[in-house]
């Protein structure tokens, strides 16, 4: 019965993840059309990153290294998967970005294989067959445009590769280390790394000049737009959708097994979807085709997770311990 509550418990906390998750695509997408993503990441997480820090300061200070070294990785990872992912935002539209970032969960059991030796079932491998067929559907171009795929749905692509194994590899350290610790520093880490990255763009810009930069390192030294929409939508995305969704998630994630919380993550493009069709309106609908694709997409992830044998979750929670 405890066990049941306790997984009960993990599902809720996750599944308000995924809810919190799915509301932030149409406010992210909103803000990167007029700012760059870096810049936009730098707000996001340097906000969030000081309120953690502020709120939880001995989890900082009391942290060896060992949780330091973990933090990092959690807080490379998800930066590096969280930049792809808004960089891509600006070229796609938030629902398709949503389906695209779903593909994250058929991936995880195989990264759980890699990574934890928890060998993949036959529904994990025929879910990986549909969601990828879906995923074909959702990033094959428009009839009348050639082959050129949306240069935005690739590095969503890319940004889901890193998410898996994030996912993946915060099951192993929120068991090992403290809970919060562990949603303060992968938080602190990004921010650090975004900040970083962001000096350095500004830094570039003012010894070589913007001629000599990439395209995507000159945008991030364009001057911020300011307003009211843009300060509370920075302010839910920090507070709520990095705060509170990566202290539930965190919370969540240690009581239950890699796979288990990627298929409740497979709710989030249908949030995100919801909830961009709504507020942005019915540009944000993905056409019949894009639609069949996400359905694929769906079906994979719930063939892949519903069918795990209990052998590959038992090894995978011994690695974990």
């Amino acid at each position: 019965m405890a066990n049941y509550k306790s997984n009960l418990a993990a599902d809720a906390a996750l599944g308000l993840t995924t809810l919190i998750w799915g509301s932030t695509f149409f406010m992210a997408k909103d803000i990167l059309t007029e700012w760059p993503p870096i810049a936009y990441l730098v707000f996001r997480f340097g906000l969030a990153g000081g309120l953690m820090a502020a709120t939880f300061p001995r989890l900082l200070k009391n942290s060896g290294w060992a949780e330091w070294r973990a933090g990092a990785l959690l807080g490379l990872l998800v930066g590096g998967g969280f930049a792809l992912q808004a960089a891509g935002q600006i070229y796609t539209t938030a629902s398709k970005s949503a389906f695209v970032t779903g593909l994250t969960t058929p991936l995880v059991p195989f990264l759980a294989y890699a990574l934890l030796r928890a060998r993949p079932t036959w529904g994990n491998m025929c879910g990986v067959a549909l969601a990828s067929l879906g995923g074909a559907l959702i990033l094959a171009p428009p009839e009348g445009a050639g082959l050129k795929v949306n240069v935005g749905d690739l590095l969503t692509l890319a940004a889901t590769i890193l998410f898996a194994t994030h996912i993946t590899l915060l099951s192993i350290f929120a068991r090992r280390h403290d809970v919060r610790r562990m949603a303060v520093l992968q938080i602190v880490a990004a921010a650090a790394i975004f900040a970083l990255l962001w000096g350095a763009f500004q830094g570039a810009a003012k010894i070589f000049g913007l001629a000599a930069l990439p395209a995507f390192a000159a945008r991030e030294t364009v001057s911020l737009a300011w307003g009211a929409g843009v300060a509370w939508q920075l302010l839910y995305l920090a507070v709520v959708g990095t705060v509170v969704a990566f202290l539930l998630w965190t919370w969540g994630q240690s009581r239950t097994t890699p796979t288990r919380a990627a298929i409740i993550f497979s709710l989030e493009p249908v949030f995100a979807t919801a909830f961009a069709v709504a507020v942005l309106g019915p540009g944000e609908w993905l056409g019949p085709r894009g639609f069949a694709g996400a359905g694929l997409v769906f079906a994979g992830i719930i063939v892949s997770e519903m069918r795990l044998g209990a052998q590959s979750e038992a090894q995978c929670s011994e690695s974990e311990v």
